[in-house]
């Protein structure tokens, strides 16, 4: 028993949370992460608090009980109460699925237990007022040239996460002081242009009829989508998945996986806060609707990009490959998961959630291993490419397994966003920054 057991629930509830028609309990991977990072917070400090192998989080917790052990032993039982009883708090659909994981309570310290349960409480209790659970939703759109505005081809789409950026981070004290991000470039710049030809040219919907090197890029592109599908959830269930295929993970003595677990989940749950902050603070425009916008006399004010420096003209006609809605619910089903075509995002570009997320996580595992991500290897097989996965028309996709580093996790995972046509790539370059200034915070919180 051990503290894989919680993160092996946390990914299967994430899972089932979009699976089958069901309404979300933490839609979007903004909530996702939070739920996450609470529930392995929750078993980080029962643990902290039994075997004082390190220093609880979340100030306050009383003592462990009089009279109980405190070794790994002991610790673990209380870290698996504490987990999942934060499960049960979170997720209160699945009582079912949760109570079938549970390992049994026999022969263990019943103290231990209620402990255990005592402290994912306590965790659940103390984020209950962090500020998630404000309107996330909303139709505040900016008619101006360079701003974020629906995916044409799904008028209704509201804004996801504008207030997200104001809940009360967990290893970070500020986003604007600890996870800085300047403006993204301006409209009439280079540095735009050349963005435009980038993902005008390597995110469109014929990428995959072209050739070898554009269909490696539109599978690049699907293999780390997890775009809120049904039966694979949000990304930080994928970024989840390569940590623990990370070869010397489980060979860490088990405070230190207790330790790496936990921090790349709160890193997580940081990367959501500060990339939906600066999201909504430049609020800026996705490819779909500033490539068919870009010329003078195009969108609702006719003034365009205003960028003179572009050799690709506007194309009010162009569309991107798409974020993949893998494993399509037939049927009646209303809302989301009714879409069965690939699609935009519903919030603004700049930065790449993807980025900042996976940055964010990769970063962290890689310094809490003592080793920079060049030097971290890991062999993966994605959800979206694990031969029974389909694509939005039914069509199932084959197996794809891939060798790489974390350094090249973080690059594949950002360009992914680009291939797919739904990012610029300087979203992608300002994920990256964000995400790395978070892992340092996390190594420091959690080292």
């Amino acid at each position: 028993m051990s503290i894989e057991i919680i993160n092996d629930l946390s990914m299967r509830l994430v899972a089932d949370d979009f699976s089958n028609g069901h309404k979300p309990s933490h839609g979007g991977p903004t909530k996702t992460a939070r739920a996450m990072a609470i529930i392995h917070l929750a078993a980080h400090d029962a643990y902290a608090q039994v075997t004082v192998a390190f220093s609880a989080r979340l100030c306050g917790l009383p003592p462990k009980p009089t009279g109980s052990g405190s070794d790994d032993a002991a610790g673990t039982v209380a870290l698996l109460a504490a987990g999942f009883r934060a499960a049960e708090r979170l997720y209160p659909d699945f009582g079912a699925t949760i109570a079938m994981l549970r390992p049994a309570h026999a022969g263990v310290d019943p103290a231990l237990v209620a402990y255990g349960t005592l402290v994912g409480d306590a965790w659940v209790n103390a984020r209950a007022g962090d500020g998630s659970a404000n309107p996330q939703e909303d139709t505040n759109f900016d008619n101006a040239a360079g701003r974020h505005r629906p995916d044409p081809f799904n008028p209704g789409q509201t804004t996801l996460g504008r207030t997200w950026g104001k809940v009360h981070p967990f290893v970070i004290s500020d986003v604007v002081t600890d996870a800085p991000l300047g403006p993204p470039p301006a409209l009439n710049s280079q540095k735009y242009a050349d963005a435009y030809k980038h993902v005008y040219e390597d995110g469109s919907a014929n990428l995959t009829e072209r050739n070898t090197k554009a269909r490696h890029m539109a599978a690049v592109g699907n293999f780390w989508g997890y775009d809120g599908s049904n039966k694979l959830g949000t990304p930080p269930r994928l970024y989840n998945q390569i940590v623990r295929a990370i070869p010397a993970l489980p060979l860490l003595e088990h405070p230190k996986r207790v330790r790496l677990l936990t921090a790349v989940n709160a890193a997580m749950a940081d990367a959501g806060i500060a990339a939906w902050h600066w999201k909504y603070e430049y609020d800026v425009w996705r490819p779909i609707v500033g490539i068919r916008e870009a010329d003078a006399g195009w969108g609702p004010t006719g003034a365009g990009d205003g960028n003179t420096l572009r050799k690709i003209p506007g194309n009010p006609f162009w569309r991107p490959l798409g974020a993949p809605r893998s494993n399509p619910i037939p049927g009646p089903i209303i809302g989301p998961l009714a879409q069965t075509d690939n699609f935009t995002p519903n919030f603004p570009a700049y930065p790449s959630g993807h980025a900042t997320f996976g940055t964010a996580c990769f970063e962290t595992a890689a310094k809490l291993l003592g080793k920079k991500p060049k030097d971290v290897s890991v062999k993966f097989m994605s959800d979206e490419f694990n031969g029974t996965t389909t694509d939005h028309n039914g069509v199932t996709r084959p197996r794809w397994e891939q060798t790489f580093s974390l350094q090249v996790a973080i690059e594949q995972n950002s360009e992914s966003r680009i291939f797919l046509g739904v990012h610029w790539d300087f979203d992608a370059c300002g994920g990256e920054e964000v995400g790395k200034a978070i892992a340092e915070k996390a190594k420091v919180a959690f080292a």
